[in-house]
This record gives C-alpha cells, structure tokens and sequence, in this order.
C-alpha cells in the first residue's frame, strides 16, 4: 500500500500542475482521484491502528504517526484552502498538495514499523 500511496500522490501532484499550466479547471475525474487518494491514505491509517493496538507492528519512529496524520489531512487542507475561491487555481493547490505527500509518504515509509 505504501507504494501506491507513493504512486497516487506523484499522479496528483503531476496532473495538477499539468492540468494549472494548461491552463484549464480541474475535471471530475480528477476530483474522483483525489477522493481515492484520500480514502487510499485513510485505509493505510486505519490498517496501521489495527496493527498497532493487536501488537503485530510498531513506529520505529514517533514520526511515522506524524507523517500518517498529515497524509490523512492535507487533502482535506487543500480542499479547505480552494473552497469558494477561483476555480482555476485548485489543480495548482491540489498539485502541490500531491508532491508534498509523496514526500511524506517516501519519509513515513523510512520511519515504518519493526
């Protein structure tokens, strides 16, 4: 899941800029995207919880809860920050959200559990 939570991300950062750059809106299927992307990174938290209270994996790292936390939120952030504001302007935000969470993904990969 790692892997394609680094994949999804790097497809939403791409698409977005490319999409803003165009200059053109962001389509349904890319707001479709997002979406999968975050249920994506809610599955792994909850996946990641389970594990973790049945006592199968820990954090070798506090960070690696940080950086799950954050992955779950940022699209929910950007989501906060392009409402009611212009709509040409949200695949910009959504792009750079994406190639944020591929680097907190790559770095909560390097903090897993033992």
């Amino acid at each position: 899941m790692a892997l394609a939570g680094v994949l999804i991300a790097l497809v939403i950062g791409i698409w977005g800029l490319f999409t803003f750059f165009s200059k053109r809106e962001a389509t349904s299927g890319y707001r479709s995207t997002l979406v999968m992307t975050e249920l994506l990174f809610i599955a792994q938290g909850a996946i990641g919880i389970i594990l973790f209270v049945v006592g199968a994996r820990r954090p070798h790292d506090g960070l690696h809860v940080l950086y799950g936390v954050l992955l779950v939120i940022a699209l929910p952030i950007g989501a906060s920050y392009t409402s009611g504001r212009q709509p040409r302007r949200e695949p910009l935000v959504y792009g750079l959200v994406g190639l944020f969470m591929v680097g907190l993904t790559i770095r909560a990969i390097t903090t897993g559990g033992a």
